[in-house]
């Protein structure tokens, strides 16, 4: 009797060791599948058109080569100046008054006294001439120092020696710069004032060299004054896109004419606004993008139950909607847009609904 008591409990020491054996192995089968699941919700992948707001900045410039100097041909002293940068001029106006330098006066009496002198000579030669006391070559001497007096003297009253102190505008348009002030000598042939006519002003904005592709020759681009919210905006087109980046701004010049009668002010500070399409792009929502340490960007994507990271470029994009650059992403593909903060590669994922 005790000896059936006896391996009855070895027979129940065993099965109950078996049983915590397989307990075990159970338990440490599910501890090695066990970890965390992360829930996320995912979007396909579209291929289709996407539109993109450009914007740049710039300024109201003269066109190059249009602006217009006004100098005289002497040299002078300034007496007053009675424009402004940025004034309206109509042609005819006076801009600055003028005198002779000391110097100028000194050649223009000179000019004067040659003048005279060769007159009377020329006079004399004629009356000597006429009674047979000179030649003809010394006729036509007299004559030639005469006309040569005369030329200079005209040269020096058709630039405004002798005559009205005032020097006026020979167009309309806005004065750019005043070169001089009151009271300074100018040496003869430099500008004292420049002039833009108003059909000769354009804007002139930078551009960065990767949204280049949204500025053609002739593109519409829509320009607002930066510091007048009140001013009307102004429909431009693209005149000229240059072909090299400025070393100093690092952004490429980009030229916008403007249409007739615009008012903009000159030197003002503008915003340019243009639409950039691209057609036939890989497109996410934006939710659907992060950042990286490598100041790159990545998505994620979905596959069997599987988070699948992938670096990628960036290209037109708008409040929504991004465009995909990558070789190992397709239309259809389902990127998570929702969850993707707390993911990482090869993480167990499930797709709410």
């Amino acid at each position: 009797m005790k000896k059936r008591i006896f391996i009855t409990a070895i027979v129940i020491l065993i099965v109950a060791g078996l049983a915590y054996l397989v307990q075990r192995f159970r338990t440490g089968g599910e501890e090695k599948t066990s970890g965390p699941v992360a829930q996320v919700q995912v979007a396909k992948v579209e291929r289709k058109t996407i539109s993109e707001k450009v914007i740049v900045y710039g300024s109201v410039i003269a066109q190059p080569g249009k602006t217009h100097s006004i100098s005289v041909a002497f040299e002078t002293r300034v007496q007053h100046i009675l424009v402004a940068p940025g004034q309206f001029v109509q042609e005819n106006d006076p801009l600055t008054e003028i005198e002779l330098s000391p110097a100028a006066q000194l050649q223009f009496q000179q000019a004067k006294n040659a003048e005279e002198a060769a007159r009377k000579e020329l006079k004399q030669t004629q009356e000597r001439f006429n009674l047979k006391l000179a030649t003809n070559q010394d006729l036509s001497a007299a004559e030639k120092t005469a006309r040569d007096a005369e030329a200079q003297l005209t040269t020096l009253q058709r630039a405004g020696a002798g005559g009205d102190n005032r020097i006026r505008s020979d167009m309309a348009g806005v004065v750019a710069k005043v070169n001089v002030q009151d009271g300074q000598i100018v040496v003869a042939g430099s500008p004292l004032v420049e002039i833009v006519a108003e059909n000769e002003i354009e804007v002139k904005l930078g551009m960065e060299p990767e949204d280049l592709s949204a500025a053609q020759n002739g593109a519409a681009i829509t320009i607002f004054p930066v510091n007048d919210p009140t001013a009307a905006k102004v429909e431009g087109s693209i005149r000229l896109v240059t072909q090299r980046v400025d070393p100093a701004t690092r952004l490429v010049d980009v030229y916008v004419a403007l249409p007739e009668g615009t008012k903009l002010l000159l030197d003002g500070y503008v915003r340019g606004e243009i639409q950039r399409t691209e057609k036939d792009a890989l497109v996410v929502p934006r939710s659907a993008i992060l950042p990286n340490e490598s100041r790159e960007y990545e998505v994620f994507t979905v596959a069997n139950n599987r988070a699948i990271r992938h670096t990628v470029k960036i290209g037109a994009e708008n409040p929504r909607e991004v465009q995909l650059i990558a070789e190992d992403l397709h239309e259809g593909d389902p990127v998570v847009t929702i969850g993707n903060y707390e993911l990482e590669e090869g993480m167990a994922v499930t797709i709410k609904k």
